[in-house]
């Protein structure tokens, strides 16, 4: 089971284990623990900005973000994804898909301290795209 946080277009953040999460279907089983019961619920994809996959779900309060990323060989594009409401995410890309072949691409974040393992990026929540310097 991965652990993700989801965070909604509605402004939303759902924390819980998914183990069937697919690009290609149009939701996913998400499960969440309350400390007394087990609640799943479906997650429909055109709902989300983007679904992050990470190491835990409180984080590490003693992470800083990096401003600075030493040039390196490693996979894929560095981009910024800009959300339209305002967030950012810099990371590494191997394919974008454009067409309405998948409803989103999967980034890996470019801080490897970050809490955030790789994230799923929904197209309808991008107001922009570009390379990273």
């Amino acid at each position: 089971m991965n652990k993700v946080v989801v965070r909604t277009l509605k402004g939303e953040t759902i924390k819980g284990y998914t183990g069937d999460f697919s690009r290609s279907k149009p939701s996913f089983l998400l499960s969440s623990d309350d400390g007394s019961v087990r609640i799943n619920q479906i997650i429909r994809l055109k709902d989300l900005k983007a679904v992050f996959f990470v190491k835990a779900f409180d984080g590490n309060f003693l992470y800083k973000k990096k401003l600075y990323f030493d040039e390196d060989s490693s996979y894929g594009k560095r981009v910024v994804v800009k959300f339209k409401d305002g967030e950012e995410f810099i990371g590494r890309v191997e394919t974008m898909h454009s067409d309405s072949e998948y409803s989103g691409f999967f980034i890996f974040p470019l801080d490897t301290d970050s809490n955030t393992i790789r994230a799923f990026i929904l197209n309808g929540s991008i107001e922009s795209i570009r390379l990273y310097k």
